[in-house]
Formats: structure tokens, sequence, C-alpha cells
């Protein structure tokens, strides 16, 4: 594929690049601005959704990602990035950053192992691996504002940007705000000024818990306001890093903005790739796209935006280059791109030994552990597949279920409360990821699907209609799947018909506008009816669930609750050695379910 550049200059550039005999592919809308002689070729090193991924995962005897050989990566292309020999038409100044887009950090074995001493693995790895500066996606609050502000502190001086975050109401990181936490920040490299902008989704309070941390929603005006910014005091190359859940977010806020050089994705793990790409097994047949993709912004001119899949099993590049004033001239596609993280191929590197020694190998000592320690077995596969707990009844998520209706109905008592009757699971609170096998289970396995670290909670009479409320929630996107919402439930079958009308409700604050009509039937275990032929009854219903969706989350109408003492993580591992004696069965965790949830339409 030939090289592709974009110009914010015409007429010059043209001239320029054409004296210059240099191939060049001319842009509509572009600036009048710079004189079109190339200054500065800048390369943008780039990941996203890091997400505790640190160890290497090894597939037919290929070893793939780990944070190691994702430093020997970035090393090696940081070197490209300044090698003396360049391409017709780049500029002999050059530089190099390296940014993240934001899930720094995710729930599950590997961060478990931070937990258990003083410095988190994650903060570690980033401060060896030396970012310019990290967004802010919404895992890095799953633990609560607290813990977000011991990874802060902890991969200081690193900047964390976002433009739209008020810290105010948390102490924690308030403290932090104006000097770790910042809306925008500059990077100096090679003689140049870069700035960097942030944005984390508007969504972060209804699929985290981000307490008291106001998130703000005008995305394209709080952006532009520290472009403005920067570009009054002479920053004249501007990159975005957004965490907005899908590229295709990204791409449309860049029709509002002006000033922004490059934009750089997180929280979709679409794949942007190019024919010859060496890639990760499976990724090749769900190509989002090329790399980069291309958005015009207000005044007219192309962006280039781009992301990578996550879990350190890629490195984006994009080689930018600039004329004196800050336009882009072009980027060079040949030289851009995802770059996978493997030891084997083309794009084979060795693993970095600092990273292995002072991360992977801890991690990979504390992982073992729980791995070794084999709580039960099952006879069958465990269904946990993302798009499986997330818009289908599975058996491993009707295993969850079970396993925090018992916890809710052997703690209520003890906590003064009633006795539930049914529980409510959301299927993005299911992380298996990938389907469980049959065979041993261990520790190391609860933690995978359910790692979160939120405690089994009790609500008392909550009305027949709220309840519905919060079955519609996660049925909005139905019959597609993917919604994190979708209810998996426990003591209660229910029939959805994705005919009827949805829920409407906001997505930031949960608050309804209409109510959903697609619960047609619910029925508790023990006979209660709570819709019947799409009406609901007047009754109430003792519910059991995880913290996160009874106060709200995934816009899910919040209930009042009382936690009774016990993790999500604890609740399945009891739950599978004592309530079930260690064994799992087919006849009781059948493949599909057992026809909990039905809906109308899908077989």
């Amino acid at each position: 594929m030939g090289k592709r550049r974009s110009r914010r200059t015409a007429v010059a550039v043209l001239a320029a690049v054409v004296a210059m005999l240099t191939t060049v592919v001319a842009t509509s809308g572009a600036s009048a601005a710079g004189d079109g002689e190339p200054k500065f070729t800048l390369t943008v090193l780039h990941n996203n959704d890091g997400e505790s991924s640190l160890l290497p995962l090894e597939i037919e005897g290929v070893s793939y990602g780990g944070v190691a050989r994702f430093q020997g990566k970035v090393d090696q292309l940081r070197g490209f990035a300044k090698r003396p020999s360049f391409d017709e038409g780049e500029a002999p100044q050059r530089g190099s950053v390296l940014l993240n887009s934001g899930d720094n950090f995710l729930a599950g074995t590997s961060f478990e192992a931070s937990r258990q001493g003083r410095e988190f693995y994650d903060a570690r790895a980033v401060r060896l691996l030396g970012y310019d500066a990290l967004a802010i996606g919404n895992h890095e609050f799953d633990f609560g504002p607290d813990t977000f502000a011991r990874f802060v502190r902890q991969v200081a001086p690193i900047p964390l940007v976002s433009a739209n975050l008020d810290y105010s109401g948390e102490p924690a990181l308030a403290r932090l705000a104006g000097r770790r936490l910042v809306a925008s920040d500059v990077i100096r490299e090679n003689g140049r000024r870069i700035g960097v902008v942030g944005l984390t989704t508007p969504s972060l309070p209804t699929i985290s818990s981000p307490g008291g941390v106001e998130v703000l929603t005008d995305l394209a005006g709080l952006a532009q306001a520290e472009v403005d910014d920067l570009q009054s005091r002479g920053v004249d190359i501007i990159i975005l890093m957004s965490h907005l859940q899908g590229l295709d977010s990204e791409l449309a806020l860049v029709a509002e903005l002006s000033g922004v050089d490059i934009v750089i994705g997180g929280g979709g793990d679409e794949i942007l790739a190019d024919d010859g790409d060496e890639l990760f097994p499976g990724h090749g047949d769900n190509i989002f796209g090329t790399y980069p993709q291309v958005a015009t912004d207000a005044d007219g001119n192309n962006v280039p935006v781009v992301t990578t899949p996550g879990n350190f099993r890629y490195v984006g590049a994009l080689e930018v280059t600039f004329d004196r004033k800050g336009n882009v001239l072009f980027w060079d596609e040949e030289d851009s791109g995802i770059k996978l993280v493997t030891d084997s191929g083309p794009e084979a590197v060795e693993a970095n030994r600092r990273q292995a020694n002072l991360v992977e190998k801890p991690v990979a000592a504390f992982e073992a552990g729980l791995a070794a320690t084999i709580i039960g077995s099952s006879d069958v596969i465990l269904d946990c597949e993302r798009v499986e707990v997330r818009g289908v009844e599975s058996n491993c998520a009707n295993l969850v279920a079970d396993a925090h209706l018992a916890t809710g109905q052997a703690q209520a008592v003890a906590f003064g409360l009633d006795v539930p009757q049914m529980a409510i699971m959301n299927g993005g609170g299911v992380r298996g990821e990938i389907d469980q096998p049959a065979g041993p289970i261990s520790v190391a396995d609860t933690f995978r699907i359910q790692p979160f670290g939120n405690f089994v909670g009790v609500a008392n009479d909550v009305p027949a209609e709220t309840v519905r409320q919060i079955i519609e929630e996660g049925a909005i996107r139905l019959p597609a799947p993917g919604d994190g919402g979708f209810a998996q439930l426990a003591g209660a079958s229910v029939v959805i018909d994705p005919s009827f009308p949805a829920r409407d409700a906001d997505q930031t604050t949960g608050e309804q506008f209409s109510p959903g009509e697609r619960v047609r039937e619910l029925v508790l275990d023990d006979g209660t009816v709570l819709v019947t032929g799409g009406v609901t009854q007047d009754v109430t219903v003792d519910i059991a669930g995880l913290s996160f969706s009874l106060a709200g989350g995934d816009a899910y109408p919040a209930v009042p609750f009382a936690t009774v003492g016990i993790s999500d993580q604890q609740s399945l591992q009891t739950f599978i050695e004592d309530d079930l004696g260690g064994n799992v069965t087919a006849a009781d965790y059948p493949r599909g379910g057992e026809g909990r949830v039905t809906i109308v339409g899908i077989d």
C-alpha cells in the first residue's frame, strides 16, 4: 500500500512537495497557515485498555502480549522513530511520544496480586514504560476513587489527563487535581511542544464507581476550551486522547473540534489493520477498518483517528510530519500501523528484562498460587464469553447469580434483612471473557469470573415495577448482544419480547424517561407473579445483587440496599465449595441455560 499524505496546506504544500519529487494526495479544506516545509516528524506510539493483562498468552507455542515484550516492542519502535535515515519528504528533526488512552488497570488475578502489596504492578509497569501521558478510562474507578488515587500517586510524575472530570467531591483525588490529574498537558520532545487533551466517557457513573467525581458531558466544548488554551500558549501540535467506549464516538466528535491534529481512542477494542499486518489469532475476522481512520474537523481538515485492541497485544505507531507552524503535512502509512507484540514472525521482539523481573515474575508467581488451589470441578463447559453473558442466558452467569442469591439468603438474617427470593446479576459483571473448560476449578478461575471486589447486597420490599425496569434496562439492545446491563437471574424466570418498546433512560444518570415494555412475563420460582401479559403486578420482592448494580450501575434503577460483607469472588468460591460440594454438573447448569431467560425470536 502506498503512503497516504494528508495535509492542511494546499497549494503551498503541493508545490513544495512536488519540488521534492514526493508522491502526495491533496486533501480538501486544507489550511493555508503553514509554509509547507517539513520541520518535524513525530511518531505517536500508543495503546489502550491494558486492563492488567501483564502476562503473556501462549497459543500453539507462540507467545503474545505481556508487558515485558510490549516494552521490547516500544523500545524497538522508539529507535525506529529517531533513526538517522528516513523517507524523502520527512523532517530531520524527529521525535516520539508514548501515550495510553485509558483503562490502565482492571480487576482480576493480576490486580489482586497488586492489592496484596504496597505497589500496584500496573503502576510499576507504566513507570518502566515511560509513558508521556495517560488518559482515564472507566475501569480506573472500578474499586472506587481512593484506589484510583493510589494509582495516580504511584505513576507520578506521569500526568493523567481528562477535561471532563471534576474531582472536587472526592478528597483523595481533589488533592491531586491540577498536579497529577489535569485536563491537558504539554510534552516537550526534541525541541517541540506537544499538547495532549483527555476525555473520559460520560457513561462513567453507570458503568463504574466514581463516587463523588462529577462527569461533565459537554465533551466538544470542554475539549475545545483546552485546545484553544494550548494554542494561545503557542502549542501548535495537539493530540486528543479519549476513552469514549467506541471509535465511532471519536470519529463523530472530530467534526465538532478545531485545532486537533491526532485523535487516539480507547474503550472499543476496535482492530484497525491494513493488508499484510500481522495480527493476533482470530483478529483477522473482525477488522473495523484501516489504520488510521480519517475524520473531518470543523474547519474541513482531515484528522487521523487511531486505536488498538487492548491487553498489551499491540503497539500503535502513527508517523506524522508537520511544518514549522504545527500544520499536518502528511502521515506515512507504510511506517504507521498496529505492531503485534509476539515472539514469532516478522514482528518478533525480545522481552524487556526489567519488566520481566519486576512485574511479570511476581505476578505470575501469585497467579500460580491461585491456580494451584483447586476448589471443585465442572463436568460441563461454562459459557463465560462476553457475547454470551451479555445477551442470552448463560450457564456461567447462572452459576454466578445462584452464588449471590445463596450468599444473600445465608447472610440476610444476621444483617437484619428479609431473605431475598431472587437475584439479578449484570452480564457485564461476569468477566470470564473465555469459556471455562470442563475440569478443575481453581481460586484463580473464580477471580477471573468475579474480579471486581463488589459486595453482595440485599434490597428489601422492591416494587415489582422497579425489578421489571432493571431487567428492561438490560434488554434495550436486544436482540443484539453487547450490553453489560443484560440481567441474568436466579430464583426467577422471565420472557422478553424485543418487538415491544425498550426502556428509555439517561445512560449517564439512569434517569428514566419512559418505561420499557419488553418484559412480558416475570415469575419467581416460588410462584409469585411479578409481571404477566406485560402487566406489572402490585407486589414487592426482596432481591440480592452486587453493590454496583443495586446502586444504579448500568443505568439500572437504584434501590436502597445493605451489603452482607461478602465480595463477589468470595461468594462464588463459597458457593462452589460448600453449596455445590465442589461439583458443577451439566444437570444443574446445562449449556444454554435451563430456561430462566426466554427471548422471543431468539432460539
